[in-house]
């Protein structure tokens, strides 16, 4: 399974959110009809949606949102688990903009460090510079958040942040500005992102600003954050308060303030999401996330399953 790929199939169900209404009418559609991140093409010209899990020399074992099951390689004549590479570079180097969503992602797969994440509802970001920009949340493990502002693809702001014990350790700081790093354009970028202070600090670097929240200072939201984001093309993403009160909830019905997603709400919330995209988009979203077994294999979290 690519983790890469993986991701970005996930968050079409959010993107048909964002761009459905209208508030982002400039956005790419979601990725056609399909809701899961590999298919295999069989010998009789069946096509399966779906995960792979494990992809021996003999079989593939392959999990749905309904079963699973392993296919003898006999019976595949081809395996899709890759999406159109060429387009991550042109866009990643776009002047002046931040870095892709699939150029982000496609780094993602490679830490060990990530378990889990999955997609949950935006929480309202009642005041601020983010204030009423739509954006597509990721609960990261336990206690980490990713959020991608505007559209995914030519995002207006990129933003991680951490909850718990790890808001203030700067081991967990250092690997996300390493992280961040790999996908910037300058050395005046990179050197800014390097000289924000941990415990808050405001940069700029050209048409791009960098800034570090400390959680004294991140209001409701709590936790520790770093944003690097387009100031003017931020304020041009913003929406009515009516519009962005259809795309997000209230923090304290999805999260508690370390972090941890509430476990009694989470079916209510992925059922809210999952409502929202049928009702904008006319679809029935599967998949909301993914998680490592104990052999760190991936496995699909579906919208009809708890955590």
């Amino acid at each position: 399974m690519n983790f890469a790929i993986a991701l970005p199939l996930l968050s079409a169900v959010a993107i048909a959110v964002l761009t459905a209404d209208g508030a982002l009418a400039q956005c790419p559609k979601p990725l056609g009809g399909q809701t899961m991140p590999d298919t295999l093409e069989l010998a009789d010209g069946t096509r399966l949606n779906g995960l792979i899990v494990r992809n021996s020399a003999d079989s593939v074992l392959f999990q749905t949102a309904d079963s699973e099951r392993e296919i003898p390689k006999s019976n595949i004549r081809r395996i899709h688990d890759e999406m159109d590479g060429e387009v991550v570079f042109p866009q990643l180097m776009a002047p002046g903009h931040l870095p892709s969503w699939r150029g982000m992602v496609f780094d993602l797969r490679n830490h060990d460090s990530i378990h889990k994440l999955q997609q949950i509802p935006s929480a309202t970001i009642k005041e601020g510079y983010l204030r009423n920009v739509p954006y597509l949340s990721f609960r990261v493990n336990e206690q980490s958040a990713f959020n991608i502002y505007g559209n995914p693809n030519d995002p207006v702001a990129i933003e991680f942040g951490m909850y718990g014990k790890q808001r203030k350790q700067g081991k967990y700081h250092r690997i996300v500005r390493e992280f961040l790093a790999g996908h910037l354009q300058t050395r005046e970028q990179i050197s800014t992102l390097y000289s924000l202070a941990f415990a808050g600090d405001d940069k700029k670097a050209g048409s791009l600003a960098l800034r570090v929240t400390p959680p004294q200072l991140a209001g409701d939201h709590g936790g520790w954050w770093i944003c690097l984001y387009n100031p003017s093309r931020l304020d041009a993403s913003r929406v009515s308060d009516e519009k962005y009160a259809r795309v997000t909830l209230p923090f304290d019905e999805i999260s508690f303030r370390d972090g941890r997603i509430k476990e009694g709400n989470l079916q209510k919330n992925a059922n809210w999401l999952a409502t929202m995209v049928n009702q904008m988009t006319g679809t029935i979203p599967k998949v909301r996330g993914f998680y490592r077994d104990e052999n760190g294999a991936f496995r699909l979290i579906s919208f009809g399953s708890g955590s």
